[in-house]
């Protein structure tokens, strides 16, 4: 009973995050307010997948699990940075969730109206969808923003999300495996 609670509270607070988000990000065009609109939108986005836990839809959702509240997001312009912020995020959180203890059951990736699509086409799923909206949500902060905010606003996600993983469940095996890709891409361009 206690642990529901804390999951609806961490949950109404990932959508008062987003909220403040798409409210800063429609309120003015100054780069640093987009700039931490998309922080915001990042903060919430770690959490936003989980949404399907206090809806009428089953843990894992493949509708809050995918790249789908990213395109709504970023369907209105002020929206970019909120969508980037959401995007990286989401990103982080799916990684994550890359990596249950076992992928069957609650672990796997459901489709509405028709439940689960299995442990391998889960890993499939939720691997995709990961590195879908992170090069996604970079590539829309590039955009979004002038490139120092941008860099800003990327190392401040970027220290979010370390924090985000070292504090999940799967995250320490996420995060191997952004620096891995981290470290190919860097040795790639030297």
């Amino acid at each position: 009973m206690a642990a529901r609670k804390g999951i609806r509270v961490g949950l109404l607070a990932c959508l008062g995050w987003w909220l403040a988000a798409v409210v800063l990000a429609g309120r003015s065009d100054r780069a640093w307010v987009h700039g931490i609109a998309a922080v915001l939108a990042g903060i919430a986005g770690t959490t936003l997948p989980d949404l399907d836990l206090i809806l009428p839809l089953d843990h894992r959702s493949a509708l809050t699990h995918s790249l789908l509240p990213i395109a709504l997001a970023g369907a209105t312009r002020h929206w970019r940075p909120v969508a980037a912020g959401l995007a990286i995020g989401i990103g982080l959180h799916l990684a994550a969730d890359s990596f249950p203890n076992a992928m069957r059951g609650f672990a796997t990736v459901k489709l509405p109206f028709a439940g689960s699509i299995g442990g391998g086409a889960s890993y499939a799923w939720l691997g995709i969808q990961a590195v879908a909206a992170t090069l996604g949500g970079a590539m829309l902060l590039a955009a979004a923003l002038p490139a120092r905010v941008a860099a800003i606003v990327a190392l401040t996600l970027f220290a979010i999300g370390t924090a985000y993983l070292l504090a999940t469940d799967g995250g320490w095996w996420a995060m191997s495996v952004y620096a891995a890709f981290g470290w190919l891409a860097v040795r790639r361009r030297t």
